[in-house]
């Protein structure tokens, strides 16, 4: 309790104030006795020391060091009993505990020291015990309450109710989301204030803190989360620190809110893994185009809009399977980026990968760079976070076709010193690059096989390079003939002695179409040997 509060009871108004008076909020919770000046090692935080003031009469230390000692451990205040020695108090004693703001007070002449001290504990453990009382009783009541199911803002005015405070309710990245209905300003106000004025580093605020907004005390503690990357806060206005019933009621609303908001991340978190049930039955085709359609416009998301698709995996050098607890906080991480950056992504899990639906209007690959770049230094040292993502951009009707890019994409990353690598569609030459050189080289030396013997390897080479170009220009011999600075007439002769060598007709499209797929292997295998390419 405080010392003004136990002075102001009816037994003890009959003590007066000689110094210190500015310090009468001190809290006091227990009585002692000074019956020598050294006692400064003895000294205990809001405890009220009295004496005969003979101490100080006859002492052989100085008595403005006791009361600097008794100000430096936070003692609740000095009583002397009225005429006895009290006259022979220095008065450089007085002027320091006014400067200190340390209460000096009077005690009863007519009363013993020990009766007095008597006096004071009972009404300080009554205090104590209406304040337990009184605690105890505000935590069944909150208890009760939530056996209701009630409402964020209906704890809020409930627990502001029981502590005599307005409170507000924050979530991860200091937005105000409720509030009593007693808060002194807008939730609007504050939340500017807070995110955008205060230059709090919320993410990494675990303890803690006290700001002072609008010439109000804003007292903002975490609260306990079962994700630390989605934990809440709480705010209080105007608590007093030095009130040791407002901490611990306060405490009491903070257990009840943690409360509160777990049930919120165990609600979230099944809504999670119900949407991610809902998109991978669209990947498997288990949805129609119509109820995927109305889903869509229930969430409020346009029907007709397209996404790239992305996948997040996070790869060891020594796991094969990862730990519920890597992927759960990557995923705890990626959902806390998209809400403070209010991305337009949509986010689900697949096996241990995380899939992410990336509106077209964002910047795919300064999105995926950026989460990379805040994810990967919070998780463990050993890990390393890549992304794919999809080159075309797709309503969700066609989510299997763009999953399939991002999922060929990723693949590419875990050889990539880049994390995050978009998909590229494949041409001609990327295709036949694909093929096993061992089945390609068979592959060529079966179908041209016959033009090795019976010519020099040069005439070889020019029989050849006469086949690609004359597949590569469209069978047009005019710019064969040009491209290879020869008669058109020596393209013709050469091709018909192809035709003869090699026993096939070139007006024939089947035997055309395995001959050119044999020219195109033959003329990626010069390119891998002198990397030029040769027309």
């Amino acid at each position: 309790m405080r010392l003004q509060t136990l002075l102001q009871t009816p037994s003890m108004r009959h003590m007066r104030v000689i110094a210190g008076e500015d310090g009468l909020q001190r809290e006091i919770n227990n009585i002692g006795m000074i019956e020598s000046p050294d006692i400064a090692d003895y000294l205990k935080a809001d405890q009220f020391l009295i004496t005969n003031g003979y101490p100080f009469f006859n002492a052989t230390a100085d008595p403005l060091e006791l009361i600097q000692a008794m100000h430096a451990a936070d003692c609740a205040g000095l009583g002397f009993k009225d005429q006895r020695y009290v006259e022979h108090v220095p008065q450089a004693v007085i002027e320091l505990a006014d400067q200190l703001n340390f209460p000096i007070i009077i005690t009863p002449a007519d009363e013993l020291i020990s009766e007095t001290m008597r006096k004071m504990l009972t009404i300080i453990l009554k205090s104590q015990t209406d304040e337990l009382s009184r605690i105890v009783a505000v935590n069944q009541t909150l208890a009760d309450f939530l056996l209701k199911d009630p409402s964020h803002t209906t704890v809020l005015n409930k627990c502001s109710e029981l502590i005599h405070h307005a409170l507000f309710l924050m979530d991860s990245h200091f937005r105000v989301v409720s509030a009593s209905q007693d808060l002194p300003m807008t939730r609007g106000a504050l939340t500017d204030y807070l995110r955008n004025q205060t230059h709090v580093d919320y993410f990494n605020l675990h303890t803690r803190l006290t700001l002072t907004y609008q010439d109000q005390t804003l007292t903002i503690t975490p609260l306990f989360s079962a994700y630390k990357e989605n934990k809440a806060f709480v705010g209080i206005v105007n608590l007093d620190p030095g009130n040791s019933t407002d901490q611990m009621l306060t405490q009491v609303v903070l257990n009840t809110l943690s409360f509160v908001n777990s049930r919120v991340d165990m609600l979230n978190e099944s809504a999670f893994r119900n949407q991610s049930g809902f998109y991978l039955n669209i990947m498997d085709g288990g949805i129609s185009n119509e109820l995927v359609n109305k889903t869509m416009k229930s969430q409020g998301i346009d029907p007709t809009t397209k996404f790239h698709c992305a996948t997040l995996l996070v790869t060891t050098h020594h796991q094969t399977l990862l730990s519920n607890h890597l992927l759960e906080q990557v995923q705890q991480l990626t959902l806390w980026f998209i809400k403070e950056y209010q991305a337009p992504v949509i986010a689900f899990s697949l096996k241990q990968q995380l899939v992410l639906l990336i509106n077209e209007e964002q910047n795919a690959q300064h999105f995926l760079t950026t989460l990379v770049d805040f994810i990967q230094p919070k998780i463990d040292k050993a890990a390393r976070l890549i992304a794919g993502y999809s080159y075309s951009t797709l309503p969700l009707t066609e989510l299997a076709t763009i999953y399939n890019e991002a999922a060929e994409a990723l693949a590419l990353s875990k050889n990539s010193a880049q994390a995050v690598t978009i998909y590229r569609p494949k041409y001609v030459k990327e295709l036949i690059s694909l093929i096993p050189d061992n089945e390609a080289k068979s592959f060529v030396e079966r179908v041209l096989g016959g033009l090795v013997g019976g010519v020099s390897a040069n005439e070889q080479l020019n029989l050849l390079n006469t086949l690609y170009g004359y597949f590569y220009h469209h069978q047009n011999i005019a710019e064969v003939a040009g491209n290879l600075s020869i008669h058109r007439n020596t393209v013709i002769y050469r091709l018909k002695k192809i035709e003869k060598m090699l026993n096939l007709n070139l007006d024939d499209p089947e035997q055309t179409q395995t001959l050119e797929m044999a020219v195109l292997l033959w003329h990626n295998q010069q390119l891998q040997k002198v990397n030029v390419y040769i027309l």
